[in-house]
């Protein structure tokens, strides 16, 4: 079975402009800029026959932005309902929290506390990067997360196709 995990970075108006994607933690990606399209999008989803994985409203955003019925076609699983259903009480949901919960390093941490800042670095040249490097913590650590919490807590297939959008 291949999983996908996504994890998008968009403009305040709502306008597209990163995708992070990953296989597994070794294989992942990211379309942005003038390979930001829909054949390249089209590629991503391609080799999915399992699970889409992503947190809060990206696959909204995606579908929004691409005009695809992704929901319909996938099998879509929003780990923050998930984590909220297996993990009540906590004191967030935010995926910094888990991170630092599962002792996840990354080296790029300026955006999780200043998500306005993402923005605007994304349209300067010399911090670009650091947004890409950002953007692809954020869906290698989501791949991590959703393996060893799935693993705690025994969570399989049966759950998952009862939380599926």
């Amino acid at each position: 079975m291949v999983d996908l995990f996504i994890d998008l970075e968009w403009f305040f108006n709502q306008e597209l402009f990163l995708v992070g994607y990953a296989y597994s933690i070794t294989k992942y990606g990211q379309l942005y800029d003038e390979n930001l399209n829909m054949n390249n999008i089209a590629a991503m989803l391609q080799p999915v026959n399992g699970y889409i994985y992503f947190y809060g409203p990206d696959i909204g955003m995606l579908e929004k932005s691409t005009g695809l019925n992704i929901r319909n076609k996938y099998r879509c699983i929003n780990l923050l309902k998930v984590f909220r259903d297996i993990m009540p009480g906590m004191d967030s949901y935010k995926l910094a929290y888990f991170e630092e919960m599962f002792e996840l390093n990354r080296s790029e941490k300026i955006y999780k506390s200043n998500i306005f800042k993402l923005a605007e670095d994304w349209r300067n040249p010399y911090k670009k990067q650091k947004v890409l490097k950002y953007n692809m913590e954020d869906v290698v650590n989501l791949v991590r997360l959703k393996n060893e919490i799935f693993r705690l807590y025994g969570i399989g297939d049966l759950y998952l196709e009862g939380v599926r959008m």
